[in-house]
């Protein structure tokens, strides 16, 4: 299993400071382009994991999304040479105070919850335990070390103060946040080679879909789930990743591709000492809990989606009520069965057209 570096996406790789749907105003932080070439050569899958509550709140689409994370690879490609650097991105556009009624809901994938890094680990057989997440926020550190990765803060002194959870390292820029992971990468990995082999990897990518996706993302019946998409950079489409049927224990292994064996985390440059290495045990009761919160929270959604109020859920309800009435009408004539039968096949009618009402809604 190899490494990867997780990436938050705003503010962290490109300059954002509200929703952004459009893939012209996307620039690129300085010194990001080359820092993510650097992990490229070291070995390390990098993968984006973002929050996208714009979706959620109607200022853009997941196409919009995508659009993005295009002009994003794009941009990256046009700095470095070419360098197809960047191997998924997973986001998750559902929000609990959402505006549109198909986005309004809790998500296991929405940090600080770790969904999508667990979702990528299995996707693309991931070492947790040897993985970092880099990000600018506190929900990014609650993510990363939710999934058992080593985490970094890209955050200015004065306003990393007092975050929590605390991060293993805090880096005031994106280029000292790769110092840091590079500083801790294990000897023995060779870091010469610019990149052919993943470039060759991440060609290999584009002639099908990943281990564990499910084909085009805008086809039916792939789509069962739109919490995330994963694109690889090469080919720029997209493709649907699940977010069910996460299993944290196939996904890492405990250990990283090239082997782990870090003892102590990376010292930031604000003064700060190194943190101690945190041993992240792997037993059983560990995996329970997270499998077990993760079922919950589908559970929940599905409860939720059972109740939802829906226009044909309604018809449907009044149309009985009406077939109700004509029976009672119906039982009214009492013993004239030629005055009944009318009554009573009119009130079947009015039923099974409820029924098929109930039918036809799709989330019925």
């Amino acid at each position: 299993m190899e490494p990867a570096v997780f990436l938050d996406r705003d503010n962290t790789l490109i300059v954002n400071d509200e929703d952004l749907g459009d893939p012209a105003a996307v620039q690129l932080i300085p010194g990001v382009a080359e820092g993510l070439l650097r992990l490229h050569r070291a070995g390390y899958r990098l993968v984006v994991v973002t929050n996208q509550g714009g979706v959620a709140r109607g200022r853009y689409t997941e196409d919009a999304v995508d659009a993005v994370h295009q002009r994003i690879v794009r941009l990256l490609a046009e700095v470095t040479g070419g360098r197809d650097l960047i191997d998924r991105f997973y986001y998750c556009p559902y929000h609990p105070e959402a505006e549109l009624d198909a986005y309004r809901r809790e998500h296991f994938w929405r940090k600080p919850n770790p969904g999508m890094l667990m979702q990528a680990a299995r996707d693309m057989k991931l070492s947790l335990a040897g993985s970092w997440m880099i990000g600018d926020q506190a929900r990014d550190i609650a993510a990363g070390r939710a999934a058992g990765c080593r985490t970094i803060l890209v955050q200015s002194p004065d306003r990393a103060a007092g975050i929590e959870p605390a991060p293993d390292a805090i880096a005031a820029t994106f280029a000292e946040a790769v110092g840091i992971i590079l500083a801790q990468r294990t000897p023995g990995v060779p870091v010469e080679d610019p990149g052919r082999a993943r470039d060759a990897d991440s060609r290999g990518s584009a002639a099908g879909p990943p281990p564990g996706a499910q084909g085009p993302a805008r086809t039916p019946g792939f789509r069962s789930d739109r919490s995330a998409i994963a694109v690889p950079a090469a080919s720029g489409s997209a493709v649907h990743a699940r977010d069910l049927g996460i299993d944290p224990a196939g996904a890492d292994d405990g250990h990283a591709g090239s082997g782990t064996g870090i003892d102590t985390r990376p010292a930031a440059r604000n003064g700060t000492s190194a943190v101690p290495s945190i041993e992240r045990s792997r037993s059983g009761d560990a995996e329970l809990i997270r499998a077990v919160r993760e079922l919950t929270e589908e559970l929940r959604a599905r409860r939720v989606h059972r109740f939802e109020f829906t226009a044909p859920r309604l018809g449907a309800g009044l149309l009985l009520l009406l077939a109700i009435l004509l029976a009672v009408l119906g039982v009214l004539q009492q013993g004239a069965v030629d005055a009944m039968l009318p009554w009573m096949l009119g009130a079947l009618f009015v039923q099974g057209t409820a029924g098929l009402l109930l039918l036809l809604d799709g989330r019925g």
